[in-house]
């Protein structure tokens, strides 16, 4: 059990791989026989083994019938419209009730990933917004919060602000990328691109300038410079950022920082980190916000389970995109989704550039890159760039009209 601790704690480091062959040597009823499964099916498809993870993940069903989260995760693994497992999933739907609400709201997602894959738009719609109000209950939206911490992101910072970052600041500032932008907007797509890079490696969704905001008092200016003013320095903070970054990957090597709730940060980023390039992703609203809507996110994004509360939240981040653009100019590169599918060659050369990196071969080809991708992309991002991600939301616009009623596109967003 203590080695089982242990693979527990290399998934969650996105050591997948030692996770995996970790596990393998274990008993099979460690921690049983149906949970050793469902661990070795995932991370055997977070690596892009999708035969094997398959194969794991069915073993896991035939141990815990109806089972939610092995349902999701073999949905999730590949399209379901020809695959016979899909009547087994559905044959399963009444032992599926007999668990837990979280296993429940798992199995409709899954429920609705198969309708989606064979082209049954209302069956879909109605499995995936039952999931997202079971999810709900457990995990309301709290907008007042949302409203709020986005506000004080954005609050005393100007454009001269961060030249006091350049007076003293740590080495090797330009270490890190930042890539942000909404949940299923391509992020994981650009990290790729980057992580194709002979000098790249992917660090996913970090999270760790979480830590140096609360070193710093907050993410608003005012904190920043109640911060400075009782005698600290920015380089101080990016110091703080580079160590917990080494500790993670190593002293060596560009990393790419994936944080998707990076708005709420880029003012305390651009002061702390001066050099540090700053990506933001575009994506098309409504296809964004059914991609959203659909998608069972692991650690639970409350805002996601309404399309009321996803315009509302998408309004948000339309303001802070609007207000980075204004103060960071071009040290903030915004990469349309449908652009760069549509010209991949054109904006990898941009990224490169943007990021300070020469050119190679891996970035213009990311899809023949081998690397762990935890996130729900990480299938897509094994194909060769498409379309396919445009227009997926067309079949449930009129589903979606509280969505399309509450967004305000932004006239920044129309016109970048």
């Amino acid at each position: 059990m203590a080695r089982y601790a242990k693979v527990v704690l290399l998934t969650q480091a996105h050591r997948q791989y030692e996770a995996h062959e970790l596990l393998k040597t274990l008993p099979e009823d460690v921690p049983d026989r149906g949970g050793r499964a469902y661990v070795l099916g995932n991370t055997a498809i977070t690596l892009g083994r999708l035969d094997e993870g398959r194969a794991y993940l069915l073993k896991a069903l035939d141990y815990r019938p109806g089972w939610g989260p092995a349902w999701l995760s073999l949905a999730n693994a590949g399209n379901l419209a020809n695959d016979p497992v899909g009547d087994r999933m559905l044959t399963e739907a009444a032992t599926a009730e007999q668990h837990g609400q979280a296993d429940l709201a798992r199995f409709c997602y899954a429920v609705g990933k198969l309708h989606s894959d064979r082209g049954d738009t209302n069956a879909a719609f109605a499995s995936y917004a039952r999931g997202a109000g079971l999810l709900k209950l457990g995990t309301p939206y709290n907008r007042a919060a949302n409203a709020t911490n986005a506000r004080l992101a954005m609050t005393g910072f100007t454009s001269d602000f961060f030249d006091r970052g350049r007076k003293s600041q740590p080495a090797n500032v330009s270490r890190p990328i930042f890539v942000t932008g909404l949940p299923r907007s391509g992020t994981t797509l650009v990290e790729q691109i980057l992580a194709s890079h002979s000098q790249v490696h992917d660090g996913g969704e970090l999270n760790i300038i979480q830590h140096v905001a609360v070193a710093a008092g907050g993410t608003s200016g005012e904190a920043t410079a109640r911060y400075l003013a009782s005698g600290a320095e920015t380089n101080t903070l990016g110091n703080l950022y580079l160590n917990l970054l080494s500790e993670r990957f190593g002293p060596g090597g560009r990393i790419v920082d994936k944080t998707i709730d990076a708005s709420r940060f880029l003012g305390l980023i651009a002061t702390a980190l001066p050099d540090a390039p700053l990506v933001w992703m575009r994506r098309d609203p409504l296809d964004n916000a059914w991609s959203c809507f659909r998608t069972f996110f692991i650690h639970g994004v409350a805002w996601s389970y309404s399309f009321s509360d996803i315009a509302h939240h998408f309004n948000l981040e339309d303001q802070l995109l609007s207000f980075w653009k204004s103060i960071l100019g071009n040290r903030l590169l915004v990469v349309p989704f449908t652009e760069l599918v549509d010209a991949p060659a054109l904006w990898t050369s941009r990224l490169l550039k943007h990021c300070g990196l020469a050119e190679e071969a891996g970035p213009y080809a990311p899809h023949l890159t081998k690397r762990r991708v935890s996130t729900a992309s990480s299938l897509q991002v094994r194909r060769p760039i498409n379309r396919e991600g445009i227009g997926v939301a067309e079949h449930y616009r009129e589903l979606m009209h509280t969505f399309v009623e509450n967004y305000k596109e932004s006239p920044t967003r129309r016109s970048s």
